[in-house]
């Protein structure tokens, strides 16, 4: 599995161990959200483990920058198809792979993508 630094991966082990029932979805959630210094701090904001709920209105927070805000949006997405159509956050072309992907590590993104679609977790 690519890890883009050891933060990363202690962070991402680290919530996994918390989580009884892990599936493709939400194994990619915490992989990507993990993945960046923003989200990591803001975590339980984002996402609440105890009741495997996403928090959509973290994408509004003045602590987001661009690359988490696209972070959670790829994240939420592979969570559960979170859109354009589902949250009042901008116009649909946000939720392109495109518009995600440009200012992501293309290797996150790519992991993520086969952590979410591989039948083994």
């Amino acid at each position: 599995m690519y890890f883009k630094d050891k933060l990363h991966q202690l962070f991402f082990e680290e919530k996994l161990y918390k989580i009884c029932n892990i599936d493709t979805y939400i194994k990619s959630l915490i992989y990507l959200l993990s993945s960046n210094k923003d989200t990591r701090k803001n975590f339980d904001e984002i996402y609440d483990i105890k009741n495997n709920q996403i928090n959509v209105e973290a994408l509004s927070k003045p602590w987001q920058t661009s690359t988490s805000i696209n972070i959670c949006r790829l994240a939420f997405n592979l969570f559960g198809d979170i859109t354009s159509d589902t949250v009042d956050d901008s116009t649909s072309y946000l939720y392109t792979v495109t518009s995600i992907c440009k200012n992501l590590d293309i290797n996150i993104c790519t992991e993520a993508l086969k952590i979410r679609f591989s039948s083994n977790v």
